[in-house]
């Protein structure tokens, strides 16, 4: 018995050990991703309930220089919708709500058939996406509230992207509807019964539905949020003081069940850990959410592809395929100024959230931390080869980055660019009067996509700057490619013209 004790007492202890590697491992990666890649965010790692790590990178305001703390609050957007489909799990728990429903059941002016309440859980149902046209331009700038967007969608009648069931496309407009379900059983508001029936029973006192509705004591808690509008800014600017910004805020920001949940990541473990417990779910039904959904005829499918851990879909949770250490399930949410993230292990209840308030971060790096947890290889998001040139081109001029991307360009850790990167960057050079730069990002474009777009803006690089016969030679190149393309055709006559030739 005693020589038992000892080796639990040894096991115990090289498992703390081996713990505090793989803490050791995550404080290192995100400490490097903070200095070298613009990570700026909370991270918080619990087992079995106890935090085991924490740790707030960067700002919660850029412009003051205000640290970031635990306590700061975040708008998770979507991972908002774990939240409704719980709610929604609710509900059909207490047979109020039942998954094979049909939608027109509960939203009867709809002109849609055979699309289920499953389908809205776990995007099945083919509804159009509400950010794309024709809804954009009827709801643009008017901060439409779920009700009236309901009113559009039954005007408009859009046909459905596939048969429901049938395949699988994540839209907003499914958590929109399943919200406007939730208040019209319960007869209470989608904020009151989030509050009575999940916040409050997990002892969540720091999460609101929307950022207006977190009292004034804790409004210097909230968060702003940045990203560098172009591929030379310098620095991080202001989401609330650009143009794009403020016309999604000002058309989606009434919209709720598919976003808008502020919180803090202690917060968010407080979910967590009353799922875990079954306090917001019984066991069964939880178990209903977290089994992977079929589409019609079998049909295998697979979403985030590209993560360390490619999923299926579940009831509000996409489920990793990955089942080695124990049923992941996670979810990821993101909009201009921020990315949050939150994965758990049901089997070992691990649970990894991250909050940022940038968009330097994506899925390869959100899953790192529950990867090196359980001792599994792991990816990172990789480097953006158009983002390292540009910041290579602002701290060391146009002849290191050149020489950045003829080093990288064939390498597979980076992310390399796309026709329309070099046609930004080259912009924003000619637009800044870096004529020599702007030659030489055109130079690369036109070698690596020869075609006449790329060598008419070449020739307008050189014809800005003043060298003719270069810009003559590249519309001449452009045209040989496609001899109708307008714009090289009318450069190539202007400058004979010009030279009265």
């Amino acid at each position: 018995m005693k020589r038992l004790s000892f080796l639990l007492v040894l096991m115990a202890v090289s498992n703390t050990a081996l713990q505090a590697q793989q803490l050791a491992e995550i404080d290192s990666v995100f400490t490097v991703l903070n200095q070298q890649r613009g990570f700026n965010g909370n991270i918080l790692i619990a087992e079995k309930g106890k935090i085991i790590y924490e740790r707030s990178f960067g700002f919660s305001n850029y412009d003051d220089r205000t640290p970031l703390r635990p306590q700061h609050m975040f708008n998770v957007a979507s991972v908002s919708k774990t939240i409704t489909a719980v709610a929604t799990m609710q509900l059909v728990e207490r047979g109020l709500l039942n998954l094979n429903d049909d939608l027109t059941k509960h939203l009867s002016g709809l002109p849609y058939q055979g699309i289920r309440i499953q389908h809205l859980l776990s995007h099945t149902s083919g509804l159009p996406k509400v950010q794309i046209h024709p809804f954009r331009k009827e709801i643009s700038g008017k901060r439409y509230t779920n009700e009236e967007l309901l009113e559009v969608y039954t005007r408009v009648a859009p046909e459905l992207y596939f048969s429901p069931g049938s395949n699988y496309n994540y839209a907003n407009t499914n958590y929109i509807f399943l919200a406007l379900i939730i208040e019209k059983i319960s007869k209470l508001s989608f904020e009151q019964f989030l509050q009575q029936h999940i916040f409050e029973p997990s002892g969540m006192h720091r999460t609101f539905l929307f950022e207006r509705n977190v009292p004034l004591h804790l409004q210097k808690n909230v968060v702003s949020y940045y990203r560098k509008p172009k591929w030379l800014s310098k620095r991080f600017h202001l989401v609330d003081t650009l143009a794009a910004n403020i016309e999604d805020s000002a058309t989606f920001d009434n919209i709720y069940g598919a976003s808008s949940i502020h919180t803090t990541a202690g917060d968010l473990l407080k979910f967590h850990t009353a799922l875990q417990n079954n306090v917001l779910l019984s066991i069964a039904s939880l178990t209903k959410m977290y089994d992977p959904i079929t589409l019609n005829g079998k049909k295998e499918f697979t979403i985030n592809e590209k993560s360390n851990y490619p999923a299926v879909v579940g009831t509000g949770w996409q489920v990793a395929k990955d089942s080695t250490v124990g049923k992941i399930v996670y979810h990821s949410g993101g909009f201009q100024g921020g990315r949050s993230f939150m994965i758990r292990n049901l089997k070992k209840d691990q649970c990894v959230i991250l909050l940022t308030n940038n968009v330097e971060t994506d899925r390869y790096t959100f899953t790192t931390p529950m990867r090196i947890l359980n001792r599994a290889p792991y990816q990172l998001d990789r480097i953006s080869l158009p983002r390292l040139f540009s910041n290579e081109y602002i701290s060391n001029g146009i002849a290191v980055a050149v020489s950045t991307y003829q080093k990288y360009k064939n390498d597979t850790a980076y992310v390399p660019f796309v026709d329309y990167d070099f046609e930004e960057i080259g912009t924003e050079l000619m637009n800044a009067g870096d004529l020599d730069a702007a030659v030489k990002i055109f130079e690369l474009y036109a070698d690596t996509f020869p075609d006449e777009y790329s060598w008419s803006m070449l020739g307008d690089a050189h014809l800005l700057s003043g060298n003719e016969s270069k810009a003559l030679e590249c519309f001449e190149k452009s045209l040989s490619i496609n001899s109708e393309y307008g714009h090289s055709k009318n450069a190539v006559l202007k400058i004979k013209g010009g030279n009265g030739k």
